[in-house]
């Protein structure tokens, strides 16, 4: 079956954002064919108002798919099940600081 990449970013700052701040997530890339399931995680140190999750298609601007919990331990995934090819794209996390 044909193969998709998935891409994504290791860090994305929003809103005056320190050197301190830490997003990470993984894996870095991912390759799956189609109707299969694709989980990224993504965590933080920062206290904000949640994570949240982008998209992005080459030459695109970011579209804004989801936020995610908030609390003390800022961990959360994104899961995309049955990919398809229109999933191939960059996936982001961010959190916004105060």
């Amino acid at each position: 079956s044909e193969k998709l990449e998935f891409f994504r970013q290791i860090a994305l700052y929003l809103s005056g954002v320190s050197g301190q701040d830490k997003v990470s997530q993984s894996p870095l890339s991912v390759s799956v064919g189609e109707k299969e399931q694709v989980l990224i995680s993504c965590s933080t140190t920062e206290q904000g108002q949640g994570l949240q999750w982008y998209r992005q298609y080459p030459n695109q601007a970011l579209k804004h798919l989801v936020t995610g919990q908030t609390g003390e331990q800022q961990k959360d995934n994104l899961s995309i099940t049955g990919t398809e090819v229109t999933d191939a794209a960059t996936y982001l996390c961010a959190v916004e600081t105060q």
